[in-house]
């Protein structure tokens, strides 16, 4: 009896097998030119990213932490820049510009000055990169633009005291780690933590 109904047991479970399979099948786009069949679906990228060894992928988990940390920041500053080019635009006179950027800047310091001295270096730096990424325009060149030369020069003397430098540029073709900042923004936009 018992032999019976081991057949039977695998047959049941064969088609049972093949109907959970036909249920699940999704099928694509394709075309068929000369016996030969192409796919015509957009096939998402993939990126690779070889590490040599395990301290190579802890520095790009540690770098990860940071840029995921910092890149509201640059985000915040972007849309705040924009904002004030579109006030500066509506005032004529430049006594009343000046007194304008000086108000934005004492809000500024009073609104962000907390958080961003609990940033550590190697943070302020990765943020004056993010910043050059969003607005294309160094943190030192902003400040200069609007506050003077005199804050400019001070700003970026502190930043150097640091090791910090307001003047560095964002370049992800030529820099390794400018590459790896690209690759978990693009990465964090993809899953859904930023617009």
């Amino acid at each position: 009896m018992n032999n019976i109904l081991i057949p039977i047991f695998i047959l049941i479970s064969f088609f049972n097998l093949c109907a959970q399979i036909k249920d699940d099948v999704i099928f694509k786009d394709y075309e068929v030119l000369d016996n030969d069949t192409i796919l015509t679906e957009v096939i998402p990228g993939i990126d690779i990213i070889y590490f040599k060894n395990f301290h190579d992928r802890m520095k790009y988990n540690i770098l990860r932490r940071k840029v995921l940390k910092v890149y509201n920041y640059a985000l915040y500053t972007k849309s705040k820049l924009l904002e004030i080019e579109n006030d500066l635009k509506n005032i004529q006179k430049r006594r009343k510009k000046r007194r304008y950027t000086k108000k934005i800047s004492s809000f500024l310091k009073e609104d962000l000055s907390e958080e961003l001295k609990k940033l550590t270096r190697s943070e302020g730096n990765i943020l004056v990169k993010l910043i050059y990424r969003e607005t294309k325009i160094s943190p030192y060149s902003l400040v200069k633009k609007y506050r003077g030369s005199a804050n400019a020069f001070f700003w970026q003397t502190l930043a150097r005291l640091y090791d910090n430098n307001l003047k560095q540029i964002y370049d992800p073709v030529n820099n390794r780690e400018d590459m790896f900042i690209e690759h978990i923004i693009i990465n964090a936009k993809l899953e859904g933590r930023f617009n």
